[in-house]
This record gives C-alpha cells, sequence and structure tokens, in this order.
C-alpha cells in the first residue's frame, strides 16, 4: 500500500475504469474498489466459451451489468467481515460508477491510501485492481485497529490442528527435470530456427519441490500417457 495523490492516479487508469464504492456502516467511511471495465468483459466472454481476446469498450452490457452485481455481493461479505472488528455497524454497498470521473469527490480530492491487487487468471489477461480509501478515513481505520485489543492466541491441539489442515492446503511448485542441454557461448549465439540440439533421456528424473529435490524416479507410460514411477525419496523426512 502506499500514497498517493487523488489528482495524480486517476488520470493514469484505463480510460473505462468501474468504481465500486463500499460505505462502513455510519462511520462515513469509503472504501472503493476499481476495476478496469475490460476485465469484467473478458471474464464474461470466457465464462460463455469464448477468449478474452476483445475489443475494448466504454460501456458494460447487460449481462455485464449483472456480472458486476454478483461481484459486489461476493466482495461485501469479505469486506464487512473485516471491518466490523471497528466499525459494528454492517458494511453496504453502493450503485457501482463506470467512469474514472464520477467519484472525484471532495474528499478524494487530495491524498489517497492505495492497495494496488495483480490478478493472474486463467485465460484472461493480467490485471491490476486498485482499492483506495481517502488519506483522512485510513488514518482513522489505522487508529481504531491500533486500540483493539490483541486477539487471543492458543497452542492447544484444536489450532495446531487447524494450523496443520491449512498447511497441507498449500500448494506448492514441482517441477521433473526431464533433460538440460549445456552448450558453449559461442553456439547459443549462432542459434537458428532448424538447429538441432541432442537430447538424452534420462536414466534417473529428479522431482524438484520449490526447487529442492523431493525423488527420483523413471520415465514410462500410464493411460496412454507420459508419466514418472517414483522409486527413491531423496529429502530428508525432516523436510517433507
Amino acid at each position: 500500500m502506499n500514497e498517493v495523490r487523488y489528482a495524480e492516479w486517476s488520470p493514469s487508469q484505463p480510460e473505462f475504469t468501474i468504481l465500486m464504492p463500499f460505505n462502513l456502516g455510519n462511520s462515513g467511511i469509503e472504501i472503493v474498489i476499481a476495476v478496469p471495465g475490460h476485465f469484467i468483459s473478458q471474464i464474461l466472454n470466457v465464462q460463455y466459451g469464448g477468449s478474452s481476446d476483445l475489443s475494448k469498450r466504454s460501456s458494460l452490457s447487460k449481462s455485464e451489468m449483472r456480472l458486476l452485481d454478483r461481484l459486489t455481493a461476493h466482495l461485501l461479505p469479505y469486506i464487512d467481515s473485516v471491518m466490523n472488528r471497528i466499525i459494528p455497524e454492517p458494511a453496504t454497498a453502493k450503485s457501482a460508477k463506470v467512469g474514472i470521473q464520477e467519484l472525484n469527490l471532495p474528499q478524494y480530492r487530495d491524498s489517497i491510501v492505495l492497495a494496488e491487487v495483480s490478478l493472474q487468471c486463467v485465460n484472461i489477461s493480467p490485471t491490476t485492481v486498485n482499492c483506495f480509501v481517502g488519506y483522512g478515513h485510513a488514518k482513522k481505520i489505522s487508529s481504531l485497529f491500533a486500540n483493539l485489543a490483541p486477539a487471543p492466541t492458543s497452542s492447544g491441539p484444536e489450532w495446531q490442528a487447524r494450523m496443520h489442515a491449512a498447511a497441507l492446503r498449500v500448494k506448492l511448485p514441482m517441477r521433473a527435470v526431464l533433460t538440460q542441454v549445456n552448450i558453449p557461448m559461442s553456439q547459443l549465439a549462432s542459434l537458428r530456427p532448424g538447429d538441432i540440439l541432442p537430447v538424452l533421456p534420462p536414466k534417473n528424473v529428479r522431482l524438484l519441490i520449490a526447487g529442492r529435490p523431493l525423488a527420483g524416479g523413471s520415465l514410462g507410460e500410464s493411460s496412454g500417457r507420459v508419466a514418472l514411477k517414483i522409486e527413491n525419496m531423496e529429502g530428508p523426512d525432516s523436510e517433507l
């Protein structure tokens, strides 16, 4: 998160940006989520079997507006659950605005506290979503959180079981190294389309987890697909 002047942030946004304001109870504090309009169009098109390769527009269709309403309905409980610790009144969603200039209200003419979230979605172009709040409101939120008593912690069996279950859900990148080719820089610099590099299938394929060796095995076939048969574990049990 960082502090930025609204007058400088606004012109840097896509021409067609959807602004989704949320009121935090009766406190007068407003959080705004800014989503590129093209992102909504891509989601809907991919959902109906199309692609994300769409021409950019300056308005949403009725179907896209319904998708925006569903998105707002999904976000509201998360915002409410986080903020109700300091603001007991329920958060509410205001009507989305489809134009970056429509929210040039007095409380945003000065600095805002901005959080940028990068989204990587399957079949959809990488997108940045912004969440911001007025600087004065951000200071008030920070002060309210600072006055909260620290949440009680526990190291009992139930807490340990929950932590263990959460750890087991963590996804780690797995990579099977089939081959490695070392060539001199002179040959690398002269590579052209059509050149052939000799590749020999290895007798033992190493399986890496987050770059660390986990197991070794041999290549084979299973259900008509290339498969790896685990033959030995390389990492000590304490590291698994």
